[in-house]
C-alpha cells in the first residue's frame, strides 16, 4: 500500500494545478512563465530536501536492519549451541537413569542376599528356641576327649565366624548399595537441574529471536515504504520536469515571436541574426537523430548495462534504467546533445542529477554527480559536447561512475542504440 508524505501530496497537487493552467502567449507571458518557473524551482528544492532526508532514513534503516541481522545470526548460533548442550544433557540423563535403574537392581539383589542371610540366622535362632538354649561352654565341656574338644572348638569358632560374616556382609551390602543409589540419584538431580537451566536459557534465546525477527520484519516494511515513496518522488519529479519542459518551450516560442517582430523592423543583416537565433532554438528538437555523444569522453568502461538486475543497494531484482560508465571522481561529463536543462539538483536515488530536454520527447539524465560537480543551472541552454558536470558517487551508488539515461516521453530506454 502506497504511503505518501504530506509534502509529497502538496507537490503533486501543486504540479497538477500548474499543469492545468493554460499556456497562452500574452504581453505578460514572459513574466508569467518566469513566475511559474520560480514556483517550480521552489517545489524542486523542497522535493530535493525531502529526497535527501528519505535517502538518509533509508540508509539508517539499512544499517539498523544489518545490525539486527547480525544479532539474529548470533542468537541462532547461541540457540544451536544450547540445543547441542541439551542433546548432550538428554543423553547424560538417559545414561544416568539407566545407571540408577541398574543400581536399583543391584540394591534389590543385595536386599535378597540380606534376606537369605537373615533367614539363615533366624532359622538358627528358631532351632535354639525349640531345642532349648545351649551355651557354647556346655558344648565344649561335653566333649568326650581332647580331640573331640578341639573339633567342637573349631566348629563353634567357624559358626561364630560365619554369623559375624553374615552380619558384616549384610551391613556392607546395605550401606554400599544404598550409598551408590544416593550418589546416582544426586547426579541425576544435578543433570536434570542443568537441563532445566539450559532449556530455560534456550527458551529465552528463542523468545529474543522472535522479537529480533519482528524488528527485522518491521524494518523491511519501512524499507519497502521508503522504496514506494522513492518511486512516487521520481514520478513527481518527472511531472515537474515535464511542466518545466512546456514552460521552456513556451518561453522559446515567446522569444522567437519577439525575435520575429524585431526581424521585420530591422535591416537584412539583423533579420539574418534573428533567424539564426530562432533556428538555434529549434536545434535541440531537430538535431538528435539517434546519434548522441558519448557522455564521458575519457572513459569507455561500462560497469553496468540497461535492464533488470539485482540492485546492489536494494538487494533485489529491479530495472536498471540506464548504463553506468566507470570513471575517477571529477572526470568531465559532457552534454550528449544540445538542449535545455530541466533539472540540476539532488534527486532521490540519483544523488546530484542533471536532466536535459533535447526536444521531440527526448531527455537525457546524468546521475551520481560529485558534490559541487554540477556546472550548469536549471533553464540553461547547453551545447552538444559542453562540459556540464564531474563524475562522482552521490545517491545510491557503490563507487565513482556516471549513471546515464535516455528517456523517450518520460520512459527510460536502452541508451546504447542512441549513442555514436
Amino acid at each position: 500500500m502506497l504511503k505518501r508524505t504530506r509534502t509529497t501530496w502538496m507537490v503533486s497537487i501543486l504540479t497538477a494545478a500548474l499543469l492545468l493552467q493554460p499556456l497562452t502567449v500574452t504581453a505578460g507571458a514572459k513574466e508569467d512563465i518566469a513566475k511559474q518557473l520560480s514556483e517550480l524551482r521552489k517545489q524542486e528544492q523542497q522535493t530535493a530536501q525531502q529526497q535527501k532526508a528519505a535517502d538518509q532514513k533509508a540508509s539508517n534503516l539499512k544499517d539498523q536492519k544489518q545490525k539486527q541481522v547480525v544479532s539474529l545470526k548470533d542468537l541462532q548460533t547461541d540457540i544451536k549451541t544450547q540445543g547441542d548442550k541439551l542433546s548432550k544433557l538428554e543423553t547424560k540423563i538417559a545414561d544416568t537413569s539407566l545407571k540408577l535403574q541398574e543400581t536399583g537392581h543391584q540394591l534389590e539383589e543385595a536386599e535378597e542376599r540380606v534376606e537369605k542371610r537373615d533367614t539363615l540366622l533366624k532359622s538358627r535362632v528358631r532351632m535354639m528356641y525349640t531345642k532349648g538354649s545351649v551355651s557354647y561352654l556346655d558344648v565344649m565341656l561335653s566333649a568326650t576327649s581332647f580331640s573331640d574338644f578341639i573339633n567342637r572348638f573349631d566348629s563353634i569358632k567357624a559358626l561364630v565366624g560365619q554369623d559375624k560374616k553374615i552380619l558384616s556382609e549384610n551391613k556392607k551390602d546395605r550401606n554400599e548399595i544404598a550409598d551408590m543409589k544416593k550418589d546416582v540419584e544426586a547426579k541425576l538431580a544435578e543433570v536434570k537441574t542443568m537441563y532445566a537451566d539450559a532449556e530455560t536459557l534456550k527458551a529465552s534465546l528463542m523468545d529474543k529471536e522472535k522479537r529480533v525477527k519482528a524488528v527485522i520484519a518491521s524494518l523491511s516494511q519501512q524499507e519497502s515504504e521508503q522504496e514506494e515513496l522513492s518511486e512516487e518522488a521520481e514520478a513527481d519529479l518527472i511531472n515537474l520536469a515535464k511542466k518545466k519542459q512546456e514552460l521552456y518551450a513556451e518561453q522559446r516560442a515567446v522569444l522567437a515571436k519577439e525575435a520575429e517582430e524585431k526581424r521585420k523592423k530591422a535591416e537584412e543583416e539583423r533579420r539574418k541574426k534573428a533567424a539564426q537565433a530562432q533556428g538555434s532554438n529549434q536545434t535541440a528538437s531537430s538535431s538528435h537523430n539517434g546519434q548522441l555523444l558519448w557522455p564521458v569522453p575519457s572513459s569507455n568502461t561500462i560497469s553496468s548495462t540497461f535492464g533488470y538486475r539485482v540492485d546492489p543497494i536494494a538487494g533485489y531484482r529491479k530495472l536498471h534504467k540506464g548504463v553506468d560508465i566507470a570513471a575517477p571522481r571529477g572526470t568531465q561529463i559532457v552534454a550528449a546533445e544540445s538542449g535545455t536543462v530541466l533539472i540540476a539538483s539532488w534527486t532521490n536515488g540519483y544523488g546530484n542529477t542533471i536532466v536535459i530536454d533535447h526536444g521531440g520527447g527526448m531527455w537525457t539524465w546524468y546521475g551520481h554527480i560529485m558534490e559541487g560537480g554540477i556546472y550548469v543551472g536549471e533553464g540553461d541552454t547547453v551545447k552538444r559536447g559542453q562540459v556540464i558536470a564531474g563524475v562522482g558517487s552521490t545517491g545510491d551508488s557503490t563507487g565513482n561512475h556516471l549513471h546515464f539515461e535516455v528517456r523517450i516521453n518520460e520512459s527510460p530506454v536502452n541508451p546504447l542504440p542512441y549513442i555514436q
